[in-house]
């Protein structure tokens, strides 16, 4: 059967005028994509200063390829969710660089050398400032760059230092850095060889008079120059705990922070509250308090009263409880103020909770 020459002439028009149009609806879906991306990586992380994230994604055919940088996975899970929710069914490819990267040896970790050193948002000596570290303290590498490591700091904030100012240790070495007495120095000293120590430096006490230096070595030193913190022996662990089980079995309630019921972190602002302890409204400004006492993987250092941080698909932190010891935790979710455990071996075991903890802060010593 033959068609007529104008029924020829339809159809290729009709062919390119789909084609036309699938063009452009590939080109405002392309865009659209881009849009969301953006979005995942403006409101993921709040504070570009401790966490950040710049995700970059192509799409190819079906696929999604993603690139860039991110401290954490969550969020692409979460990019998925926006994407379905949208209308796009696409394939992610996650070619992502995950911080912090990996360091020869296991030594992943460091100390302060320097009586004090400047962190800077940019690996250059001009300006750029972010916060200073003192001698001593242990900090977090998250990548190497030229003469210089990106770090991050106890107070959370990220710096770049040079390589010459940290001695690289293992995670056990920099354990001793956090976990018992410390001595904290009310005043600038100058040790007999020359070497500063300045106001505010808190160094491990490991035996009566004996403080742990940044070097790994010990130094006998009076006791006149510094007061000595047993983050332990604080009977308001105790009392915290105490005034947070008063809570337990009480319903979840958003925005709630009374004996009606309680949100997680109107929880745990009451808890420290009764304690005359005044914290910030909501978790995410609880996040930024204190100094990091825990992370994926490492948790040895925690103590009763710590706060523990956890993270969704939308934003970084989410979500708070407090640590009550051998890895129980208390907190107000789903059903109300309850207690689970990061111990797989114990029965209130939660695996959520292990998969989702990102963080925690030490309040008070």
């Amino acid at each position: 059967m033959r068609f007529p020459t104008k029924n020829y002439l339809l159809i290729i028009l009709a062919v390119f005028y789909v084609n036309s149009c699938a063009h452009l609806t590939m080109g405002q879906n392309e865009a659209d994509v881009q849009e969301i991306i953006k979005r995942t990586n403006e409101n993921f992380y709040l504070d570009e200063r401790i966490w950040y994230q710049a995700i970059e994604g192509e799409v190819v055919g079906d696929q999604l390829i993603l690139t860039g940088e991110a401290f954490f996975q969550r969020p692409i899970r979460g990019l998925e969710r926006r994407l379905k929710r949208a209308g796009f069914e696409l394939e992610i490819v996650d070619n992502i660089s995950y911080l912090p990267h990996e360091f020869p040896d296991n030594k992943a970790y460091a100390i302060i050398l320097d009586a004090s050193v400047m962190g800077r948002y940019k690996p250059v000596d001009i300006k750029q400032e972010g916060t200073e570290m003192l001698f001593g303290e242990p900090v977090r590498l998250i990548r190497e760059t030229g003469n210089y490591y990106q770090v991050q700091s106890t107070t959370g904030y990220l710096g770049y230092i040079p390589k010459s100012s940290v001695r690289r240790v293992d995670l056990a070495e920099w354990n001793t850095y956090h976990i018992g007495k410390q001595a904290v120095f009310g005043k600038n000293i100058v040790l007999e060889n020359g070497q500063s120590i300045k106001m505010g430096t808190r160094l491990p006490l490991v035996d009566a008079g004996t403080v742990l230096m940044a070097d790994g070595s010990r130094l006998l030193l009076d006791e006149e120059h510094y007061r000595v913190v047993d983050p332990a022996a604080n009977p308001l662990r105790q009392s915290i705990l105490a005034s947070g089980k008063q809570y337990q079995g009480l319903p979840y309630v958003w925005g709630g922070r009374s004996s009606e019921g309680v949100d997680c972190s109107g929880f745990v602002m009451q808890s420290f509250l009764l304690n005359d302890l005044y914290l910030p409204r909501d978790t995410d400004e609880m996040a930024n308090m204190g100094r990091i006492i825990g992370l994926p993987g490492w948790t040895d250092a925690l103590l009763p009263g710590d706060l523990l941080f956890f993270t969704g698909y939308r934003r970084l932190v989410t979500h708070v409880a407090i640590y009550m010891g051998e890895g129980q935790v208390i907190h107000s979710l789903g059903e109300g103020v309850q207690i689970e455990s990061l111990n797989p071996e114990d029965p209130e075991y939660s695996q959520r909770l292990v998969e989702t903890f990102i963080f925690a802060k030490r309040i008070f010593e």
